[in-house]
Order: structure tokens, then sequence, then C-alpha cells
């Protein structure tokens, strides 16, 4: 059995209906327990008659792993072998005093002529179980001498009398089995070590200690490292091994002991309470390795254009250039050539630059432009494709990059962050150049380093009226409802809370409900109100929870003194909302509308319309075998005028034609969310 509950996204338990629309986990479950006692067999008796068919038993007891007896509900009766079987001796003659009806017969006459010894036999019973479990035992069974009618006799030949015991083999005896000792308890000192001890045979089979000779039971446990716990232990450590690396960075290493005061490696847990183990490991540098040296670089190759130069490259130990590279990572290895362009070899075309124009900005670096032109040996501008392999001269360069002239901007005060108590204020804070030379004058946001002095505040505090004292109603998790069955109440805690502590500020008019009605639909409700009735033996007329297909659904019993009760839905609203109406007045001229669309009753009118009426409904028939709504039941409607019209009727006859015609209708069935269809 388990608690099941639902619970919300913060993992409060919650109302079961917020849970309704998935299946409930199951709160109990079938469980199954393994015996605690095993069935002991004694041996058969002997068969119950000497001749014939007849029956033999045995006992049957339920052993705990002590091979005591205890009570049979222990045992698992599902296997519980059997006490009774059947045995079958050797034809009973018949015992008849009659006369025979052929006394001369051949037969008889033999018989009678045998020697008197000759008619006795020696007669078994079935084997009994063998004394033994294991390792060989004996069985016994019966053996009478009987005559020919199944009598005890004593003329029987001995030579030939059937063994009445044998020998039996019900399999190895189970032998003590041990596995290996495990650690000890305790480094020194004196501690515990464990092993497992059973009584099985060779098959794995166990069986209860009893079952084993228990005088030669080997040890479970026993002690280990009785041997004093050493004086004085203290860390021990070796010098310090030679550093990992031949160059560069590397590590030390070195063995570090618990020492017993005589100077015996001891178990380090004598230690463990002792000052800070020493280090096992520490850095070392070892000598300079070799690094790749280059030297500078040569000239191009090339007086024009592109061309390469080179460098030595070579490996290097300290101040020792190593003849072979074999040193250095061959990854590593710097480039010896690289491409290089000393000018451009002369051309028959060359660029021409213009001036360069005004600056962009006149302070805080701005940018300037000029013209390029392609010329060829006679300057003559041509196209811009046959200067393409030549150097491009910059057509854009920056100007004017003295620092202006920097101030600092602040912005309106904003309102106080809060609006009681202690807040703040904020505004915008920039660094914003000025501008010269009659530009317009508009700020241009700067690095707030340029700006000088301390920036100016962006927070100032604001101190308002004293904020009142928070105070709030705080609710508990809904308790459990009162009523296992059928419409209970279900409580929780409303407190007054400020600061942590219960107070009374809190406005009554925002307090939530501490109690609120409950339905537990799981147990068992009536279908009918017939069915209340006859379980409940009521006889007065009231509200009842009933199960209409599958659902809880609240229902008014009428007539529970008679043998038909029958099943109301009480309308919520009441008499005033729930009516129907068919209006009495016609139109004289069928044809027309009344008085442009507008609902009048002095109109060219008559009031003559036989089936008019107005009828106030405060509970509607439920005919539960259809699943409907008998309108035309009277019992509880009250008809103000007129006739009675039905429920969820209405109508009137203001007119034939296309025109608006219903005065007024209100129909209102608000049972339960789950009812019925009208």
């Amino acid at each position: 059995m388990r608690y099941v509950s639902c619970r919300d996204n913060q993992g409060g338990v919650a109302d079961e209906s917020a849970c309704a629309h998935l299946p409930k986990p199951p709160a109990r479950e079938v469980c199954s327990v393994v015996a605690c006692g095993q069935w002991k067999v004694l041996e058969w008796t002997a068969c119950s008659v000497t001749c014939g068919q007849g029956k033999t038993t045995r006992q049957v007891l339920c052993v705990n792993f002590s091979d005591q007896e205890v009570n049979a509900s222990e045992c698992d009766p599902d296997d519980r072998p059997a006490t009774e079987q059947d045995c079958a001796m050797s034809q009973c003659p018949s015992r008849s005093s009659e006369p025979r009806p052929f006394p001369s017969s051949p037969n008889t006459s033999a018989r009678n002529n045998l020697p008197h010894n000759q008619s006795h036999q020696w007669r078994t019973g079935p084997w009994g179980a063998c004394s033994s479990t294991c390792a060989g035992g004996f069985q016994r069974r019966v053996v009478v001498c009987q005559d020919e009618n199944g009598y005890p006799a004593n003329s029987c030949e001995d030579r030939s009398r059937p063994n009445e015991q044998r020998s039996c083999e019900s399999g190895p005896c189970p032998q003590w089995i041990y596995g290996n000792w495990g650690e000890c308890t305790k480094p020194c000192g004196g501690g515990i070590k464990t092993r497992l001890v059973v009584c099985q045979r060779p098959n794995g089979e166990r069986f209860n200690d009893l079952s084993c000779e228990i005088h030669d039971k080997p040890p479970d446990r026993e002690q280990c490292n009785t041997q004093p716990c050493p004086s004085n232990p203290h860390w021990s450590a070796d010098t310090w091994s030679s550093c990992s690396a031949s160059c560069g960075r590397g590590f030390r290493s070195r063995t570090v002991s618990c020492v017993a005061a005589s100077g015996l490696v001891i178990s380090e847990e004598n230690c463990q309470g002792l000052s800070p183990k020493p280090s096992r490991q520490r850095r070392c540098r070892g000598g300079r390795c070799p690094k790749w040296k280059t030297g500078n670089w040569g000239e191009c190759s090339a007086s024009c254009g592109d061309g390469v130069q080179q460098r030595e490259v070579f490996c290097q130990v300290g101040d020792q250039r190593i003849p072979e590279e074999s040193g250095c990572s061959r990854r590593s290895r710097p480039p010896s050539s690289q491409s290089c362009r000393v000018a451009g070899c002369p051309s028959r075309y060359r660029w021409r630059e213009a001036d360069w124009q005004r600056c962009s900005k006149t302070c805080g670096g701005g940018h300037r432009r000029r013209a390029l032109k392609c010329e060829d040996h006679n300057r003559q501008e041509i196209h811009e494709m046959y200067c393409a392999n030549l150097i491009r001269p910059p057509d854009v360069e920056r100007c004017n990059d003295h620092a202006c002239e920097v101030v600092w901007i602040t912005g309106e005060w904003t309102e106080c962050s809060a609006s009681c108590g202690q807040g703040y204020r904020q505004r915008l804070i920039s660094c914003s150049e000025v501008p010269v030379e009659g530009e317009n004058y508009q700020y241009g946001h700067q690095s707030l380093s340029n700006c000088p002095g301390t920036p100016p505040e962006s927070y100032m505090p604001c101190h308002l009226d004293p904020c009142p004292s928070p105070q709030a109603w705080r609710v508990g998790i809904w308790g459990p409802c009162s009523a296992s069955c059928g419409e209970g109440v279900m409580e929780r805690l409303v407190q007054c809370l400020a600061h942590g502590q219960e107070s009374h500020g809190c406005s009554l008019d925002d307090k939530p409900e501490a109690r609120k009605v409950c339905r537990n639909p799981s147990c068992h409700l009536p279908h009918s109100c017939q069915e209340v009735r006859r379980t409940n033996a009521l006889s007065t007329d009231g509200e009842h929870l009933l199960k209409v297909q599958g659902r809880a659904l609240k229902v008014f019993c009428a007539g529970m003194q008679t043998e038909t009760p029958q099943e109301y839905i009480t309308l919520t609203t009441g008499e005033e909302e729930n009516f129907s109406e068919i209006f009495g007045f016609r139109l004289n001229d069928p044809t027309q509308c009344p008085a442009n669309g507008s609902r009048r009753e002095d109109c060219d009118c008559r009031r003559d319309y036989a089936a008019a009426g107005i009828t106030s409904f405060s509970k509607v028939r439920l005919d539960l075998s259809k699943m409907i709504i008998i309108t035309t039941d009277w019992r509880f409607a009250f008809t103000r005028e007129g006739s009675n019209v039905p429920f969820a009727t209405a109508g009137d006859c203001y007119s034939a034609a296309a025109c608006p015609q219903v005065r007024k209708t209100t129909q209102s069935i608000r049972p339960s969310p789950n009812l019925v269809r009208v």
C-alpha cells in the first residue's frame, strides 16, 4: 500500500479534482511473500487392508529452518505433499457361505486335494519411506502369511519369505562449504574477519545448519591483526628521485611511509591523525631544451617585382649550436625562405594622385579622400586595367586625429523608484564632443574616459513617507474530506501575517475561505431514487447523490413515500429565470409587423390564442433510462397565467411576416457540468 496524492507544479498537495483528467496510480498492489516454513513428510503407514484396494497415509509437518514444527500457516499450502494414497493388495476371495453350484468340479476337487500348507502364501505391502535423507538408508514393508481367503496363517515356507527391508539411496549428504576470509576490521590491536559458511550439497542445494554435523561446522569469524599497535608512529620520506625531464619542466618523486618507533613500515592508518602527510611529488626543471634560432633575412633576389629572400635557421642549446638538427622538433622549424617585393619594375603606365580633399571632421579623427588616375608615359589618362599590376596608392586616409573639446551631458532625473519608503532616481550620463567652426550644434557621443574630471552622479537616493507594514492572507493546503463517501467538508488554515508574524490588520473582505464542500464519488452510490428508498429506508423527499453514467450527480428524489419515487434536477437559478412562455396576442393583419419590429401590446391585436400561457419551473423531471428531460412534468411547475407551457418552450403570435416575434424567453438548466442533453 502506498500514499497517492495530487500535486501542483511547486510540489504542494492539491485537491484531487485538479488531477481528474489524469489516470490515478493504484494505491494498493498484490504482493507475494515467501513462505517462512517448509513441509516435512514422515514414512507411509502399512496398507489399510490385507487384500484388495486400500489406503496408506503419512504425516506431513510444517517445520522451520531449525527443523522445529511450526504452525501450518507458515508453509505454502500449494506445495503441501499428499498425506494419503491408494495401495493394492492381492484380490480378496469370496466369503460366501452358500454351497458351490458345482461341488464335483474338477478344479474344486483338485484344490481341496492340495496339501494344507500349499494353500498359504506370502503377501507384501508397499515399501515405506527411506530412513535417511542422504548417503543411503533402508526402507521397510509389511510381509504377512495369508490363506486362500486372505486370513492370517503361519504355514508359509520361510525360504520363500520376501524381504521386509532393503537399502535405499537418497543422494549425497550436504557438507560444510566455506569461502575466503574477508578483510580484518582493524590493522592492529585485535580485529575480526569473517567468511561465509553454509551447509549444502555438491550441486549447490542449500540446507539449514542442522542438516550438517553441527559440531564440525568451520568457524565463520576469528580474530586477526592481534599484534599490538606500534607506539610513536611517524611519517618517513625517502630522498627525491632525479627530475623526470632532461630539459624543461618535469617532476621529482619519493616514497612516503608510516613507520613505527622500531623502524618497521606499518599501515598508513596508524599515521592518519598525525601531521600532514609529506608530499610524494614536486616540480623540477631540467637543463635547457634545444630551440630553433634564425638569422636575419638576406636581400631580395629581384631588384624589382617579386623575388625570394633567404635566412639561416639552426638548432641551438643555450649558447651552443648543434651541428645536426635532430635535437629540435621538425614541426616547429621556422621557414628559411619567403617571397619579397622591392619595388615595381619600370612600366609604361603609372598611377597619378590628385590632391587630398577636406577632412570629414575637424577633430577626433576623420577621413579624407583623393582621386587616382592611370596614365601612360605621355601623361595621358587611360583605363585602370593598364595599372592593375602596379601598386595602387591609397585613396583614403585618416585625418585630424587630435582630441576634440568634450563635456559631460546629463539627462533629467526620473521619478523615484519606490512609491513609499526609500528608493532611488537615475539619469543618463554621456561624454559628448562640442562641435566647432560653425557646424550645427549636435553632440557626438564619445568614450567616457575622454571627458575630464569625475563623472556626474547618475543615481541619487529619494526618501518618501514610510511604507505601511506588508500584511497579507496566507493559506495552507486543504485537509482531507470529512466524508469518505458522498458530500463532506474540507478545511484549511487561513492566517493574516505581517513580517512572518500573525496580525489582525488584513481586510476581512479579502479573506480566503477556510472551508468548502467536497464530494467523494469513489464510494458506492445508488443508481436511482428507488434504490435510495430501498437501501436507506428513507421516506422523505430530498437531494441525494446518484451514480449516473459513471459520474456522481446531485438529484432530488420526490415521492419517496411511494413505491416508485421519481428523479428531478433542481434549477439553481430559481423560478424567476426558468420559465416558458407563449405570447397570447395576435395581429388582426397577420401579414404586417407590429410597430416596425418593436414589441408592443397596444398594437392592432386580438388576444384569443388558447395555447398562450407562462409557466415557471424550480425542478425538472429526469428520465434515467433514456437520459432525457421530461418537459411536461408539472410537479414543480407554477403557471402564472394561461395554459401550462412545457419546459424549454417559447413562442408568440405577433405576425406571420418575417419579423422579430419572441418577446422574452429564458430557459436555464444548471444541474451539473456533466449531466444530460436537453
